[in-house]
């Protein structure tokens, strides 16, 4: 006998299984890389807003933000927030919940990200700016160790919310689904 949660594990690991897929067909395709240059830009464009409210000083040429002692960074796709988001979405499509719940845990999931990744912009520029030896430490162990946490204690507090929200309008939930 077999649990409805089965399904949804295989669900959810061959959603995951097609993020990660797709992802690595992108590292291999660098000109699907062109395709992302306006949210590289755009991403540009809010960090570059945000530096100035803070009153750092900084030049954009494209995806590309400079500080006048020479510290320079590129916005790539990697740097957009789309794996976090992909990981997010995909979660929430394949575990049982209603819409409407699921469409606003990935709004906020969408929100929460990209909050979380303006920082991390603002954040790393700054740091390359005064303490260009911490950047590399940062960019690249510690704010992907803080991504992880996010999406993380995100997904535990929308699954939480999920299953009791389903118990709540007594639907059985994965785990206690008749066998």
């Amino acid at each position: 006998m077999r649990s409805r949660e089965d399904p949804v594990t295989a669900r959810l690991a061959a959603g995951l299984g097609g993020v990660l897929l797709t992802l690595v067909l992108l590292e291999l395709a660098p000109a699907l890389h062109q395709s992302f240059e306006p949210v590289n830009i755009g991403l540009a464009q809010a960090t570059e807003w945000l530096l100035r409210q803070l009153e750092i000083p900084v030049t954009r040429r494209g995806a590309i933000l400079s500080h006048p002692d020479g510290f320079s960074y590129r916005i790539t796709y990697v740097c957009s927030g789309l794996r976090p988001i992909a990981i997010i979405a995909v979660t929430l499509l394949v575990v049982p919940a209603a819409w409407t719940w699921r469409l606003t845990g990935l709004a906020l999931g969408v929100v929460g990200v990209e909050a979380l990744n303006l920082s991390r912009l603002v954040h790393l520029y700054w740091l390359g700016v005064v303490e260009p030896d911490a950047f590399f430490m940062a960019h690249r162990v510690t704010w992907n160790v803080v991504a992880i946490v996010m999406v993380a204690g995100f997904l535990l507090i929308w699954l939480q919310g999920s299953r009791r929200r389903l118990e709540e309008h007594g639907q059985p939930t994965p785990a206690h689904a008749p066998s």
